[in-house]
């Protein structure tokens, strides 16, 4: 589960786990690909095509145009070059922020320039023009609250070479109107940036409350049954073994009745903390399905091999030692039955639970506390009216009597 916490410093917005805040940053710049795209059409349109559409819409003079073309040549066009290319290259995406923010201060720069020129032949513009690219970067870009203030610091870096170089006096309304515009590009990427966060985590917990338990943090039932149903297709395609255990802990009751519902809850969360740690290969698997009841699928595991996995479960489960309120220690143990087989193509997840869990209960019978285990192709192991005896096991049992 993902840190809640979001905390602001001289770094900017952030949360305060570090694996949060990397997953946060992948998805925020992810999601930012279409409007990264909308922003350099618009800064190539407005820098690249200003020399044909300046003196069009705007009736300047084109030797105005003409003076910006080595910038225009140099600076702008490869920057807008390097931005598409980070763009459409998928493995160059993260440099996109870098080249998105060289193209928007290029372009500044150059409006910044030509604003100077402009005056000068007479034709004042308004200096809150330069705000543009700030307030479509703010807004489109998708980056983070420090790129935004390095754009805006740009920005009045930019206005006030302008006003310093520029033939006429700008008005003090529209240096005020622009310094507005700054501050309003910095309101616009922080509120942003905080949206997209609580965002972000409000739809990471839904993703983790629907997939996770809550009190083990291994997967819930419908999750498990999702997961497992495609490594049984999956297993089906290669011809691998799947293994599929069902496990009960043991007097479950009695200790919620002896030491109360609390420890009884953690009990539960000890032993999904042990499944969990059984459960280390990419398509192993452990949820809990319902009260002490637990699920475990382990893929390309055979018959053998499963009573070993089984038997270090049990291992585990059984040194648990959890401390209760009285100061008692509570003893852990378990049952278990499996499933073991290669799958066909009709074969469900149900067909491996039903004869797993009868397994499970034939384990409860001979005492608790050990493994029991048929094969997939025992049928008799999933007629409820069969009585589940000893030769369905196929040898596959370990048996430890508990010392009453």
């Amino acid at each position: 589960m993902y840190s809640t916490g979001i905390r602001a410093d001289y770094t900017g917005i952030r949360f305060g786990s570090a694996p949060t805040e990397a997953a946060f940053r992948k998805s925020y710049r992810d999601g930012g690909r279409v409007g990264r795209w909308m922003l350099t059409v618009a800064v190539c349109v407005m820098t690249l095509g200003a020399p044909v559409l300046g003196p069009i819409l705007l009736d300047s003079p084109p030797l105005a145009y003409q003076a910006q073309s080595a910038w225009l040549l140099f600076a702008v066009t490869p920057a807008a070059v390097l931005c598409l290319a980070t763009l459409l290259h998928p493995d160059w995406y993260p440099a996109s922020t870098a080249a998105v923010v060289v193209l928007c201060a290029s372009g500044i720069v150059f409006l910044s320039s030509l604003t100077v020129t402009l005056t000068g032949t007479g034709q004042p513009q308004p200096l809150t023009a330069l705000t543009t690219y700030t307030l479509m970067f703010c807004v489109l870009s998708h980056v983070r609250l420090l790129a935004g203030l390095a754009m805006v610091a740009l920005t009045l870096a930019a206005g006030w070479l302008t006003t310093h170089f520029a033939a006429e006096p700008f008005q003090a309304r529209d240096v005020f109107v622009f310094i507005c515009m700054c501050l309003i590009g910095i309101a616009a990427i922080g509120s942003m940036e905080m949206t997209a966060r609580r965002a972000w985590l409000a739809r990471e917990s839904l993703i983790w409350s629907a997939t996770y338990d809550e009190l083990t943090g291994i997967l819930n039932r419908g999750a498990f049954e999702d997961q497992a149903e495609r490594i049984i297709r999956m297993a089906h395609r290669q011809q691998s073994s799947l293994c599929v255990l069902c496990l009960d802990i043991d007097h479950f009751k009695r200790v919620n009745d002896t030491y109360g519902h609390l420890m009884g809850d953690e009990v539960i969360r000890c032993v999904g903390e042990v499944l969990r740690i059984a459960c280390q290969r990419p398509l192993d698997l452990a949820g809990r399905v319902g009260g002490e009841e637990f699920l475990l699928a382990y893929y390309e595991v055979n018959a053998e091999q499963a009573e070993i996995l089984a038997e270090r479960v049990l291992d585990r489960v059984r040194g648990l030692r959890i401390q209760s309120d009285d100061e008692d220690m509570i003893a852990v143990t378990a049952s278990i039955g499996a499933t073991v087989g290669v799958p066909t193509a009709g074969t469900s997840l149900r067909d491996f639970v039903i004869r797993a869990d009868r397994m499970m209960y034939l384990s409860k019978k001979q005492g608790r506390d050990r493994f029991n285990s048929c094969r997939l192709s025992d049928e008799a192991a999933a007629d409820p009216q069969t009585p589940p005896p000893g030769e369905l096991v196929n040898g596959l049992q370990y048996q430890r009597q508990l010392e009453q």
